[in-house]
């Protein structure tokens, strides 16, 4: 059975993982980047096997038909054949890096909301939400909104387990649906809403103001899983607390709205380019 060896420098995180993921995805002799990379593949020559490398400082010899790596004494002359390794979208990259220098945004980021809700149930049309946490985000300055929401219904068990919030929390502490989408909906006001998974957040709340009568939320919706899953396309899931951990973010998912938004706050400084894509909008 023919055997591929590949190694690999300088490249992604998301490529230092499990490489069979990663060659179920590869497209053959397209090379995208700046990384190293040495491929080792089955051939019919006089050894069975042939070499290829992308952006290294080495090159590869025919001899009586067996391959051979040569280390070139100037470093730079083993880079000449890395142009012809090279998709148009890797060259166009290149020349826009080194064409000028890297401009900096000098505009500060638009103020927006990070949201994040708790539910007893996965139906928006039975399910009720009991808790709610939102977090304004403006330059440096932070605010914070929070409401425990009372529920007519005894809490499911494994809902209880999860979260940690308890019936007699919600009829001690909570307030009613109403007052409390009120309160969020004049928190939140027109400001663009960030989340995770938010389009589930926002079917929610967006149900339960039609059924209270009230119009749904129509301000501008970015969902991170979409910009992770772009950006970390090898993840073993993109649960919260698995996207949290690939970005260096080490904390817990506590499954409580206003602490789960507080975790969430870090990420759009982590996933690439992210507040850049919402500043243009």
């Amino acid at each position: 059975m023919p055997l591929t060896v590949i190694t690999l420098k300088s490249v992604p995180q998301s490529l230092r993982g499990d490489l069979t993921k990663w060659m179920q995805e590869i497209a053959t002799g397209v090379f995208v980047g700046n990384g190293e990379a040495t491929l080792s593949y089955a051939y019919r020559n006089e050894i069975g096997y042939q070499f290829a490398t992308i952006n290294a400082q080495r090159e590869v010899v025919d001899f009586d038909g067996i391959p051979l790596i040569r280390f070139p004494l100037d470093p730079e002359e083993g880079r000449k054949q890395d142009v012809f390794g090279y998709s148009d979208a890797a060259r166009f990259r290149k020349a826009r890096k080194f064409a000028s220098p890297t401009k900096t945004i000098q505009h500060a980021v638009k103020p927006y909301v990070i949201l994040d809700i708790e539910t007893d149930g996965l139906d928006e049309n039975k399910n009720k939400i009991i808790e709610i946490g939102a977090i304004k985000v403006s330059g440096s300055e932070l605010k914070e909104c929070h409401y425990l929401v009372q529920c007519d219904n005894t809490l499911p068990k494994e809902i209880v387990q999860l979260t940690g919030i308890t019936d007699d929390m919600l009829q001690q502490e909570g307030v009613d649906t109403e007052l409390a989408l009120n309160g969020l909906l004049n928190f939140i006001g027109s400001l663009d809403i960030v989340g995770y998974g938010v389009n589930f957040d926002l079917t929610f709340i967006n149900t339960k103001l039609t059924e209270l009568g009230y119009p749904v939320i129509t301000n501008s919706v970015y969902d991170l899983m979409k910009y992770v899953k772009s950006e970390k396309l090898f993840l073993e899931n993109y649960k919260l607390q698995t996207v949290l951990k690939s970005y260096g973010i080490d904390e817990k998912v506590p499954h409580r709205a206003l602490l789960d938004a507080r975790l969430i706050l870090d990420l759009p400084t982590k996933v690439n380019k992210f507040l850049i894509r919402i500043n243009q909008k």
